[in-house]
């Protein structure tokens, strides 16, 4: 605890007092690349050390990538201090390290529930060359767009360490480490009605939204609720029903979206982490020269 109350924020992330908020995230990165955990799980030792730095540097992007928390810590410190920053550590990675990314904690994110654990119990585990030690996929962090209506926390989910509040293109989600990589955008059915029987005011706003959509390589479009059509005695007569799949079917030729349905929220809320994780998962394979080959349960 005495370390966290000496800390020079600015020295931990080798920064000047003057720094820029690009600069402060492009900081915090680096440190977090030197020093996360999973590139020490081969030595306990390194592990707490890892994790307690790790902890401080998440406090130290908290307090000083807000403006108001940032002024009140400057006016804290003495403005002659200039302590020598710290020596990056230099041991050898596990194989888990990889390129593995974090992201910059969010500044009021919720702490894990005691929730019960939900889908997949395990981290996804990478095909290796024979003799080869086993290789981990991280846990990923999302992003949420502030946009997003009552938004998913992902509590629960062994394969999200955490989300962080960010604007995207398109209101949803995406993987904090690579966001580039996919863009998963979350609508419920009466939103989808709204839009598709309303095309005057209702639908254009909807389809200069998915333009954006056309940057990611991967997209996907989730429909949470029930359809009426699917149940019998649903609410849309044949007529509107085939009108909402042939504007389903014209949004998956035109923007290229893989639309999954889910019924519930708690099943929409698993079929985007699961997505998230294991797109996450092919991309990290790639970058270890693995190709794109996972386990036989996971494909």
């Amino acid at each position: 605890m005495r370390e966290q109350q000496t800390t020079n924020y600015y020295t931990l992330l080798e920064l000047s007092p003057t720094a820029t908020d690009a600069e402060l995230k492009k900081a915090w990165h680096e440190q977090i690349q030197v020093w996360h955990p999973d590139r020490f799980g081969h030595a306990p030792t390194l592990h707490r050390k890892a994790e307690v730095r790790t902890q401080l540097l998440n406090q130290a992007y908290q307090t000083l990538s807000d403006p108001m928390a940032r002024a009140r810590y400057d006016a804290t410190i003495q403005p002659s201090a200039s302590p020598r920053p710290p020596t990056r550590p230099t041991p050898t990675a596990s194989p888990s390290s990889g390129t593995y990314a974090s992201t910059p904690p969010r500044a009021h994110e919720a702490a894990r529930s005691n929730q019960s654990p939900r889908g997949p119990q395990s981290l996804i585990m990478l095909l290796s060359p024979q003799g080869q030690p086993k290789i981990m996929v991280p846990a990923i962090h999302l992003y949420v767009d502030p946009r997003e209506f009552q938004p998913y926390d992902f509590h629960g989910f062994v394969r999200i360490a955490g989300t962080m509040r960010e604007t995207l293109p398109v209101s949803g989600y995406a993987i904090a480490e690579i966001p580039e990589l996919l863009c998963i955008k979350r609508m419920g059915v009466e939103e989808l009605y709204t839009v598709f029987s309303n095309p005057s005011h209702n639908r254009t706003p909807f389809l200069q939204e998915l333009e954006q959509v056309l940057a990611f390589p991967a997209r996907v479009l989730v429909i949470e609720g029930i359809l009426q059509h699917r149940k019998a005695g649903g609410r849309l007569n044949q007529y509107h029903k085939i009108g909402l799949m042939d504007f389903l079917d014209a949004l998956t030729a035109r923007y290229g979206l893989h639309i999954i349905y889910a019924d519930t929220r708690d099943e929409a809320e698993e079929r985007i982490a699961n997505l998230a994780a294991l797109h996450y998962a092919y991309y990290f394979a790639e970058q270890q020269g693995l190709g794109r080959c996972l386990k036989e349960e996971e494909l």
